[in-house]
């Protein structure tokens, strides 16, 4: 065996591989421990093909991704079956982007999931609307409240909706819109 000089920067770039490989195979483990990934799914971050600074930009991507999954977990008790989709979301996008920490990921959530996080009568509905492709898509978004968005509004007593016709017998609540955006209209 030929014996490896430590002198100069061998030695470092050395220890930064042995680092990256220990880095990459803890967060691997955790995904394929968790069921959340598969290797194959994973390969793009673990290859040493690809050159030593390309591994480095890999490793806070995993840890990223790791951060998201662990907080669903702790923070919102979310188990495998809403866990898996969101990891595959989060691999696609790290795959074909660099690392955005501030990148808002579009996960799908069902309305059971957080259904111990809100109030029997939530105060603030929003709803996002997406039509047409390219060019002509248009993104509207309504949102709803039970408090007005001004203070003078509720002498009058005049609210947007009113939830007595379906909830009758029930105390009426009155909802203001607060929030109208469209994409293809500019309001000034």
């Amino acid at each position: 065996m030929e014996a490896v000089s430590l002198t100069g920067i061998t030695s470092v770039q050395m220890l930064l591989e042995i680092g990256l490989d220990k880095m990459k195979k803890d967060y691997v483990s955790f995904f394929i421990g968790q069921e959340l990934a598969t290797l194959t799914s994973l390969d793009c971050f673990i290859s040493t093909s690809v050159d030593l600074q390309e591994q480095v930009h890999c490793v806070p991507k995993l840890h990223h991704m790791l951060e998201i999954m662990v907080s669903c977990t702790v923070l919102l008790q979310f188990k495998h079956e809403s866990l898996f989709p969101w990891t595959q979301i989060c691999i696609k996008y790290y795959r074909e982007n660099p690392l955005d920490e501030k990148h808002v990921f579009q996960l799908p959530v069902s309305s059971a999931l957080v259904k111990k996080f809100y109030p029997d009568h939530p105060e603030v509905w929003k709803v996002d609307i997406s039509s047409g492709h390219g060019p002509k898509e248009a993104k509207t978004t309504w949102q709803v409240s039970t408090n007005p968005p001004v203070e003078h509004t509720m002498s009058n007593n005049t609210g947007l909706l009113s939830d007595s016709t379906v909830n009758a017998g029930i105390e009426e609540k009155m909802y203001f819109i607060t929030v109208v955006k469209c994409s293809q209209v500019h309001f000034r």
